[in-house]
């Protein structure tokens, strides 16, 4: 089962996989390098277990030397070595500024889904690729049709609990237009723009707000037609996310009971095939608007 939680540091996180790729590329394994006369030598001590956690970026702290000492074992370049070391003077918090008391009070909603990760993340994401199949994407939601979203997919919660969290989606979506978004790429299934809500003029406005988010030279947002039928997003909707502080991509995956994160590799890259063939095949932005206008149209009637 992938790990559900944010790493502690994006930034940590990005120091472990290097670290990791440059053991690896000398033959070393974690045992022979928490024995290592370099580290002896220098006074470091670290064992197979804290290496280990180093490098799932794990740890909330990792000190200069301990990983000037490991460059040295792994006998890492100059530019490998700055561009590491440059990475540990970076900001080291899960999102770079104190926990909202938004989500503070809300933490029993958020926690259950593990979803407060997703928004740590979110909000110090540079690139965001977000798949919908049935609803219109959070970041593009206008409040009346995230409640009622929000209401028909959570039927457990409580009027209170389900504005509870509106109020979050909404705060959220200012979250990320003032941090470090450069590109929201939004593919939705054609079936998402189909009456899903009791009230058609909710999903007039709804539609209407999804126009205007086109205009922000950050977003662009292309509709999937119904026509492609089956394909790998069927499985569900997820976010790809990019980050300035790190090479890698991740990606976040909502389920009814959690969420999952994943961050290897393999997972990665077969989500973002999946994304990237998809958004080959579905409308470009200008036929996306037009059939954005044209079920407004239909709705007015």
């Amino acid at each position: 089962m992938p790990e559900a939680k944010t790493p502690w540091s994006l930034t940590l996180s990005e120091v472990g996989l290097r670290l990791e790729e440059l053991r690896e590329r000398r033959g070393l394994t974690q045992g022979d390098v928490a024995g290592h006369e370099v580290l002896r030598r220098r006074g470091i001590k670290i064992d197979k277990s804290g290496l280990s956690r180093l490098e799932r970026g794990q740890r909330r702290r990792v000190a200069r030397d301990l990983v000037e000492a490991l460059l040295e074992v792994y006998q890492a370049n100059a530019t490998e070595s700055s561009e590491i070391l440059a990475l540990l003077g970076a900001d080291t918090t899960p999102a770079g500024r104190p926990r909202p008391a938004l989500w503070r009070r809300n933490a029993h909603l958020l926690g259950p889904m593990q979803f407060e990760g997703f928004l740590k993340m979110e909000r110090r994401a540079a690139a965001l690729w977000n798949y919908e199949r049935d609803v219109c994407p959070g970041l593009h939601q206008n409040e009346e049709y995230a409640y009622l979203v929000i209401a028909l997919m959570r039927p457990d919660l409580r009027r209170s609990e389900v504005k509870a969290l509106v109020d979050v989606r909404m705060d959220r979506q200012q979250q990320v237009r003032e941090g470090a978004l450069a590109e929201l790429r939004a593919l939705v299934d054609e079936r998402a723009l189909h009456l899903l809500v009791d009230d058609p003029a909710v999903m007039r406005r709804q539609l209407e707000r999804m126009l205007q988010e086109s205009e922000d030279p950050r977003n662009t947002i292309r509709v999937l037609p119904e026509a492609v039928g089956l394909h790998p997003g069927s499985a569900g909707p997820y976010v790809v996310m990019g980050f300035p502080e790190a090479a890698r991509r991740v990606v976040w995956v909502e389920t009814m009971v959690s969420s999952l994160y994943f961050d290897g590799e393999e997972d990665v890259q077969r989500y973002t095939a999946a994304f990237t063939s998809l958004w080959e095949r579905a409308l470009d932005p200008d036929e996306t608007r037009r059939r954005l206008k044209k079920k407004i149209k239909e709705l007015e009637q």
